[in-house]
């Protein structure tokens, strides 16, 4: 039995917070190592795309800190509190607002690479319509919290029409990525076992990642709606926007495997390493970039080509071949 004034769910109202919190600070540092190895790996990736990257890290940071200092203000200044429980806190900022921003930028990331991968504009505006409106209904829903005063006890009860849109909406457009990305890496494949390996790789983890975070946007929705005097749908709530980041990078340093098949490509500093079987790692580089060597006329070539003796070749990026083309098409940021 609880103590007078001690709700009698205190531990379902307390725990999935805390819980909730552990979660959210394990998969930061798992984002912290993964933005590392991204930082070492692909020094030559496009301005944009790194601004992209370290933007969506600046936002998780702030997260984790708004996340920690309402923590802090439960568990710490207002321990024994049952109206410091009660409060939202900054919750209404650190959960709806920057999950449904964090979504919808990583799922229209996918929609560029759906319409890079069908060359059609109508089903990448389609994902992106989705993952906007699915933001915008987060956003609405902590704008909604915030403006009301509404506390923990309160917001299932006012929030649940936008809330649903942003679960519901970030679920299903999870789903529709998936079955693209799916689709569309499917079709590239042309009976090269080496090109084929690197493709069902890349099918595999892009359906497992978007697996996983529509399976939490899904079971956020459900105890949203259904457990309403608790606060069991904190605990994915507040790992939600983690969990977009990390299936991101995943794909992303996913590239850093590529290189471990023999004959695969991959780029970095400005230049290309080609693996081929029985001479180890070949360098070339692109034209116009530094070589230690005294360069060569650059020269065009493919794969089947490349001399298998260990020397070293300058060559242009026009020589690649149909493989190149088909995982960079299919992988490449």
């Amino acid at each position: 039995m609880a103590p007078p004034g001690i709700p009698e769910n205190i531990s379902l109202l307390a725990a999935p917070v805390l819980f909730g919190n552990l979660f959210n600070y394990g998969l930061f540092g798992i984002l912290t190592a993964q933005i590392y190895v991204y930082y070492l790996s692909f020094p030559a990736d496009s301005k944009y795309l790194k601004a992209f990257i370290y933007g969506l890290f600046i936002v998780e940071c702030v997260q984790v800190v708004m996340a920690t200092r309402d923590a802090y203000a439960v568990f710490g200044a207002g321990w024994g509190d049952v109206a410091a429980l009660d409060n939202t806190h900054w919750l209404w900022f650190d959960i709806p607002v920057m999950s449904g921003l964090v979504s919808a930028s990583v799922q229209s990331y996918f929609a560029w690479r759906i319409y890079i991968l069908s060359n059609s504009p109508y089903l990448g505006v389609f994902v992106v319509l989705i993952a906007l409106m699915q933001g915008a209904s987060g956003m609405a829903a902590g704008i909604l919290v915030y403006t009301l005063g509404l506390t923990d006890s309160a917001i299932q009860a006012r929030t649940a029409t936008p809330s649903t849109v942003w679960l519901g909406g970030s679920a299903a457009c999870d789903v529709i990525i998936a079955g693209c990305m799916l689709y569309f890496l499917s079709r590239q494949k042309h009976g090269s076992a080496r090109t084929d390996a690197m493709l069902s790789r890349l099918i595999r983890l892009t359906v497992e990642t978007g697996t996983l975070t529509a399976s939490v946007a899904c079971i956020d929705l459900v105890l949203f709606l259904v457990f309403k005097d608790n606060n069991l749908h904190f605990a994915p709530a507040l790992t939600l926007s983690k969990l977009y980041t990390n299936s991101l990078m995943m794909l992303f340093n996913n590239r850093t495997q590529m290189r471990r098949f023999r004959g695969g490509i991959h780029t970095g500093g400005g230049r290309f390493w080609v693996a081929t079987e029985g001479a180890g790692e070949i360098e070339t580089r692109c034209e116009g970039s530094a070589s230690s060597e005294s360069p060569a006329a650059p020269q065009e070539f493919a794969l089947r080509k490349l001399p298998n003796d260990g020397s070293r070749v300058d060559v242009t990026a026009e020589g690649l071949d149909d493989l190149s083309d088909t995982v960079h098409k299919a992988a490449a940021p």
